[in-house]
């Protein structure tokens, strides 16, 4: 009876390591989980802020024109930042807009101003049925056409530091090169990904210490 229990022991102490290395193994081919940023705590503690609770808006660079209507709004990665965008377009009044989270190049006829929240959501993704790969290649088709029509590109990022990842930053890159202006909400910008592009290419780009902050940041723009 003794060798018995012994054996199954031994037993169970090969099978669980086995089991729990097999249930790692498992995860997502993406190799970033939703919200994971894709720069180390290391780079993020070395970041020195611009904005706080008393200086929440700073802008680099010079705002050289103001964006006009019509403005389409929509979303890259299907997260909640897009309505957000929305509800600070509602507040501008002035400013003629459409929202459509799922805009293909067929919504660009008459538009002259393109704003797109850049910020992926599984939850968003899963919500409107729409695979990362299908809103990959939706972007991809819709950036292609904004820069045959020649409308002017805004992007904003203004999910903040958990809206970072491998498939958010993917999408921003997509729009980054054609931006006229960009919006980043200061926490999503620890390892100075947004900065130093708008740096290198001369595009202004104002730093917002909250999303809330983005209604005085679009007056100043349009």
């Amino acid at each position: 009876m003794k060798r018995i229990l012994l054996t199954m022991v031994m037993i169970s102490l090969l099978v669980i390591p086995a089991f729990a290395a097999t249930k790692t193994s498992t995860t997502p081919s993406t190799g970033t989980v939703e919200g994971a940023a894709t720069y180390s705590q290391e780079v993020a503690a070395q970041y020195k802020y611009q904005t706080d609770s008393k200086n929440r808006k700073v802008t680099i660079g010079t705002i050289t024109e103001k964006f006009q209507g019509p403005v389409l709004v929509t979303s890259f990665g299907q997260s909640t930042d897009g309505s957000m965008i929305e509800q600070v377009m509602k507040r501008l009044k002035t400013v003629a807009y459409t929202y459509n989270p799922t805009a293909t190049s067929a919504d660009l006829g008459g538009v002259k101003t393109v704003v797109i929240a850049v910020g992926n959501s599984t939850k968003g993704l899963g919500a409107a049925g729409i695979s990362q790969d299908q809103e990959t290649a939706r972007a991809k088709e819709f950036m292609a056409a904004a820069k045959k029509a020649g409308v002017k590109v805004i992007c904003c990022h203004i999910g903040g530091a958990t809206r970072r990842g491998a498939l958010s930053d993917a999408f921003a890159d997509m729009v980054l090169p054609l931006s006229s202006y960009i919006l980043v909400k200061e926490d999503g910008n620890e390892d100075g990904k947004f900065t130093s592009f708008a740096a290198a290419n001369n595009i202004p780009i104002t730093l917002v210490y909250g999303s809330k902050d983005t209604v005085d940041a679009f007056k100043q723009i349009f």
